[in-house]
């Protein structure tokens, strides 16, 4: 098998034809793949764009979105004899260098407006959300912090005015996630996003959004994107909003 046909092979039986003719042909003109809009990849194969959306649901992903994320990660491996020091530096570098004071002052502005902290996190950035959370608490701010995937589709339920809902996400694909803070935005709630891709469904619906510059790793089937990036965005953005509660 290729590529695409390793990552996906355990869902490849659950397609039909018309499906897996456009997971062979993502395999066999992957660079041309991962550059195609929906639309795009639909009209080189000849089936509707329902058929491909069909296809990223039973490949496991929450749509079209993710699956391009997967594509574009899809050679980012990272081998046993690569630097692997090298590698973080360069991620925190680029991260610290990416950001802007101004940037950080507006989040603080969000968190003390806020009555209410709501923080989301799931799978393996559950760890950063409840960092977050206690961050906050040991200052006495209200704050909530959600990882059950049942309490998360409660969320929109749950929301009160004047809340805040800060959305963790290595991707910011992540389907309950996504789904989460698409349901929030038509509430008109404010939200923040905190993932490891600017360029992400997550970031791009959240009211406000800040991101790490990293390189997306995959290593033998394993995600290896560093988290620790995005712990460093916190600690930054609990610090810029202890001094605005301090002055």
């Amino acid at each position: 098998m290729g590529k695409v046909l390793d990552r996906f092979s355990s869902s490849i039986g659950e397609l039909t034809h018309a499906e897996k003719h456009v997971l062979y042909y993502v395999e066999e003109n992957l660079e041309t793949a991962k550059n195609q809009s929906l639309t795009a990849m639909a009209e080189s194969n000849s089936v509707s764009t329902t058929t491909i959306i069909r296809m990223c649901h039973k490949l496991g992903l929450g749509g079209f979105s993710e699956f391009k994320f997967n594509l574009k990660s899809i050679d980012e491996n990272v081998g046993p004899a690569d630097n692997m020091l090298d590698r973080y530096r360069q991620d925190t570098n680029r991260t610290l260098e990416s950001l802007r004071v101004e940037e950080l002052e507006k989040i603080s502005e969000q968190l003390l407006k806020a009555n209410r902290v709501m923080i989301v996190a799931v799978g393996l950035t559950k760890m950063a959300g409840e960092y977050f959370s206690k961050l906050f608490m040991q200052v006495n701010k209200p704050t909530s912090y959600v990882y059950e995937s049942h309490i998360i589709d409660l969320l929109p339920n749950m929301v009160q005015q004047d809340d805040l809902i800060v959305f963790i996400s290595s991707s910011g694909e992540t389907k309950t996630i996504v789904g989460a803070a698409e349901k929030i935005r038509y509430k008109n709630a404010d939200s923040l996003a905190i993932t490891n891709s600017a360029d992400s469904t997550l970031a791009k619906i959240t009211r406000n959004a800040i991101s790490a510059d990293v390189q997306k790793v995959q290593f033998a089937g394993y995600d290896l994107t560093p988290r620790s990036t995005m712990v460093i965005l916190i600690d930054l953005i609990f610090e810029f909003y202890l001094k605005k509660v301090m002055k």
